[in-house]
Order: structure tokens, then C-alpha cells, then sequence
């Protein structure tokens, strides 16, 4: 297996559903070019904001192979297997590499949770025989997971028991603590993802090099300026540019409940970019028109062009 390299934006896809609740794979062509006009080189299918958890095993397979078909566009996609039992993330993990994908994502098993970091490091051994020859990826999202494990000592100790792991997705706050020893520790050998759009310069500023955040799908342009002012050593410039991807998800997030986050970051996309991905499914919140409407106007009002 060839070292896995990826450097910059990777989008997290949204899952696009129909009115009556069944997958709209048809959308997915406009939504892979859309990236690629963006400057969004990489695709992070079948995560939080893909609605993972809401989905069977055979629609998370169908959308995986509509993904994969659309590589001219997107040439750089994991998919991401995990949250339920083992074996669904393995079947889910053998079937992403059978289609070829160029890496393999996993949350931890959320009902049965490790809580150590053997017990992480035997959980990805696990997975990781179902894809041998596939990148191996944790998805570290401790808020949604309630797995709070120091990621620093697992991709120490993974490095040596792992053959294929790549990285991970780190969705934390403690970016310049626990994600600069992870940093320290992965030494340029792995693919650090930051996890969080307002977090995204000061990891950049710790020494990661790629992210995936939800903004990458709708303020793509903000997220380059981000990563081409911390190339260039502007971090001052770079600074400011992540001032406004957060006063847009400050406005976006703290005028709506947590549980109506994922609905909030979809209803942003169709909205800014004209791409209809419909509602999410149950249990996830969904918008109200009224909530709609307000993040229109909301968007509107920090120059943002809707549609």
C-alpha cells in the first residue's frame, strides 16, 4: 500500500434525500462538480454530516459507488464505515475497498465504547482486516461519540500495530494541545484532518495539513484564502480570513439548537449554492420554513449571495 497523501480542503457530503425520504443519487453528479469548481479535491462520504446513522447498510453502499464513478471530479475519496457493529463496518469497510476507495473512515462502536486506548487500538485492528490494502482512518469526534481517548498516545501506539493507518479526522477544540502532540507524534508520516471550521487556522498554525469541514461545501473560497495565507506566512492575513468563516457559522449556529445543526449546515448549502439536497431524515431535526427563511435572511446580511 502506497503512503496516503492528500494536502487541503476535503469536503464532508451531505446525503441528498427526495421529499418522500429516499436517497437522490441523481443530485450527486451537479454536487461532485460543484466541488471540483470550488477547488475541493477531496470528498469525505458517509460521515456526521452525511447522515451515516440515519442510512441502511445498502444505501451507504449505493451512495459509496455513486461517489466513487464521480472521481474525474472529486479524485480523492474516503469513505467513511463506522457507527454501527463491527461487522456492518467491516462489510462497509470491504466494500470501500473493493470499489477502490482511497481510504477507509471509522467512527468507534458507539454503544460498546472503548475506554482505553488498547481497546481503540484492537477495535481499528478489527476493522482494519476487512481492508488491508485501504488507508485506515479514526474519526475522533468525542462530542458526538462520547469517546474522549488522548489521540496523541493511539497514533502512537497504532503506528506500530496498524500497518494501514493513515490518520485520523480530528473534530476537537483542544486543537493546540492535544492536536499539536498529535502533530509531534505523527511527524509528517500521516494525514491530520482538522475537524472543525473554526478551528481550521489555528491547526493549520500546529502544523496540520489538510481539513474537513462542512464550510468546504458552501464557503469554499473562504477556506482556500485560509490555507493559501498559512502557505504564504500571512498568518495575520490568514487570521482574518478565518474571522469570517466563523462570524457565518456563529450566525448560523447560535441562532439554532444543537440538534438542528446538521439540518442548519444543509439548509446553508442548498441555499448557497443552489444545489436542492432536501430535508434530513429522522431523527434529526429538520428545519422549519420559518427557520429557513431566517437563515436566508441571515445569509443575505452578511453578503452572502442565496439563491
Amino acid at each position: 500500500m502506497s503512503r496516503f497523501l492528500f494536502r487541503g480542503m476535503m469536503a464532508p457530503t451531505f446525503t441528498p434525500f427526495k421529499d418522500n425520504g429516499s436517497l437522490n443519487l441523481e443530485l450527486i453528479p451537479a454536487y461532485t462538480k460543484h466541488l471540483q469548481q470550488s477547488g475541493v479535491k477531496g470528498a469525505w462520504v458517509n460521515g456526521t454530516v452525511g447522515e451515516c446513522m440515519s442510512m441502511t447498510v445498502p444505501e451507504r453502499k449505493e451512495v459509496a459507488e455513486t461517489w466513487i464513478k464521480r472521481r474525474a471530479d472529486v479524485p480523492t475519496i474516503i469513505i467513511h464505515c463506522g457507527g454501527g457493529c463491527l461487522k456492518d463496518t467491516q462489510e462497509l469497510a470491504r466494500h470501500a475497498e473493493a470499489l477502490g476507495a482511497d481510504g477507509v473512515a471509522v467512527f468507534p462502536c458507539l454503544f460498546d465504547k472503548p475506554e482505553s486506548t488498547e481497546e481503540l487500538v484492537e477495535y481499528m485492528q478489527e476493522v482494519a482486516t476487512a481492508c488491508p490494502n485501504t488507508p485506515l482512518f479514526y474519526y475522533h469526534y468525542p462530542i458526538k461519540t462520547g469517546v474522549q481517548l488522548s489521540m496523541s498516545e493511539f497514533l502512537r501506539e497504532g503506528m506500530k500495530r496498524i500497518p494501514t493507518l493513515s490518520g485520523i479526522k480530528f473534530t476537537d477544540v483542544d486543537v493546540s494541545g492535544e492536536g499539536k502532540k498529535c502533530v509531534e507524534v505523527a511527524q509528517g508520516s500521516l494525514a491530520l484532518f482538522s475537524g472543525f471550521d473554526k478551528t481550521l487556522q489555528e491547526a493549520l498554525s500546529v502544523g496540520f495539513t489538510c481539513a474537513v469541514n462542512s464550510g468546504f461545501n458552501f464557503l469554499p473560497q473562504h477556506g482556500s484564502q485560509v490555507f493559501a495565507l498559512m502557505e504564504a506566512g500571512d498568518a495575520a492575513g490568514a487570521i482574518e480570513a478565518q474571522g469570517i468563516i466563523s462570524t457565518c457559522f456563529d450566525t448560523m449556529l447560535n441562532a439554532n439548537d444543537a440538534p438542528y445543526t446538521v439540518s442548519c449546515l444543509k439548509t446553508a448549502t442548498t441555499l448557497l449554492t443552489g444545489l436542492d439536497f432536501g430535508a434530513v431524515r429522522k431523527p434529526t431535526r429538520a428545519f422549519t420554513h420559518s427557520m429557513t427563511n431566517t437563515l436566508r435572511k441571515d445569509l443575505q446580511e452578511l453578503g452572502h449571495k442565496v439563491y
